[in-house]
């Protein structure tokens, strides 16, 4: 016995050789790509009885974007990149336009120290829908809260240090934001000086984040944000901001994930500078998601019915000031080639004072064919 062990271990000894990998040979790539295309059509009804209403039956729109990001890396330095092409047409209306979402150099000088130069989107805060601490972020649609891609032109200085114990790490971001005609102008249009201080901690097994920003054109604002997985399957998260002499915004929200993959998210999200209902009355129109109150919640099931790379969901967004709401039914299906398709159906309810009983398109049909690569 001991023989033939010994004869099997020579033998893959020998073979291994024949097979063995010089790794100082292989070649590490210094740049990595990724994109999309996709093409989206919507069909939109009109609400008659909209204080916009002029006598049209509907409205189609086609939006379509290819979008490429390209990152290369040597030493300490990196350099990421995001751009994106897009072509609108609505009702033979044509628009296209081309955007740098991120274009910035980022230099590692140590295992501690890194240094961001360029447009780049922050992504701060942890909610899904609403973000009240995103003071350097451009707002998101919670429509489409994935579409919130560009960001602005900053300096970034960040130290970041792990521990062992109750702290697990800690990361210090320092951020200079300027703004003028010609740059960043639609955060600001007039000339200004923004900096932000945000202290990361991951404390307990839990995120935290403490954010202040100082500007020479605006109030001051803090701002906080936690999130904590109480089990496996189960995140709770939250955000607080609030401007010196003005408004405060608060968010609290969860994720659970049921046995059957049944993901369901909630949102409360209140804004003490949004418009109360009475206000609202007042209005034709109001810009979207201006008032105080908003309850969100999303179900999404993975898979029904066995049925592979094919997913149902149903979201509802509810102004809580005047009951008016947007529900959302549709489903995506995923297939093996990199293409995705989605649809979804979408109808708004509510008096015609209401804020989405207003609306000029009060159902439409949503079809999205995405490529990746």
């Amino acid at each position: 016995m001991k023989k033939t062990l010994t004869l099997c271990l020579f033998v893959s000894l020998l073979i291994s050789d024949d097979y063995s990998f010089d790794f100082d040979k292989i070649e590490v790539k210094s740049y990595e790509y990724s994109g999309y295309v996709k093409s989206e059509l919507k069909y939109q009804m009109i609400n008659e009885n909209s204080p916009l209403y002029s006598n049209q039956d509907s409205i189609k729109a086609n939006h379509n974007e290819i979008s490429f990001d390209f990152d290369y890396f040597k030493d300490m330095y990196r350099v990421e990149s995001s751009f994106v092409g897009i072509y609108d047409n609505i009702d033979s209306h044509e628009n296209s336009e081309f955007v740098v979402n991120e274009l910035f150099l980022k230099i590692k000088a140590n295992d501690n120290f890194s240094f961001n130069f360029g447009k780049k989107s922050l992504k701060w805060g942890k909610g899904y829908f609403f973000n009240p601490i995103a003071f350097l972020d451009r707002p998101k649609d919670p429509t489409q809260p994935e579409n919130a891609k560009e960001g602005f032109v900053m300096a970034d200085v960040r130290y970041n240090k792990s521990y062992v114990g109750n702290l697990k790490n800690m990361m210090v971001n320092f951020i200079y934001m300027p703004t003028g005609e010609d740059l960043n102008s639609d955060y600001h249009s007039q000339n200004s000086h923004n900096y932000a201080l945000k202290l990361y901690l991951l404390y307990f097994d839990t995120d935290l984040e403490f954010i202040y920003l100082h500007s020479n054109a605006d109030e001051d604002k803090i701002g906080f944000d936690f999130s904590k997985n109480l089990q496996t399957n189960f995140e709770i998260h939250g955000e607080f901001a609030k401007e010196e002499n003005g408004y405060h915004s608060y968010l609290l929200g969860l994720k659970y994930l049921t046995t059957t993959d049944l993901t369901i998210t909630s949102e409360y999200f209140y804004q003490s500078n949004g418009l109360n209902e009475n206000e609202m009355l007042l209005l034709p129109k109001t810009q979207p998601f201006s008032a105080q109150k908003y309850f969100i919640n999303k179900f999404l099931q993975k898979e029904p019915y066995d049925i592979l790379y094919f997913n149902v969901y149903y979201k509802n967004i509810l102004n809580t000031a005047d009951k008016s709401h947007l529900d959302t039914v549709g489903f995506t299906y995923q297939f093996k080639n990199n293409f995705t398709t989605e649809f979804s159906y979408n109808q708004t309810f509510g008096d015609d004072s209401s804020e989405f009983g207003k609306k000029l398109s009060d159902k439409f049909l949503w079809g999205k064919v995405s490529w990746f690569f």
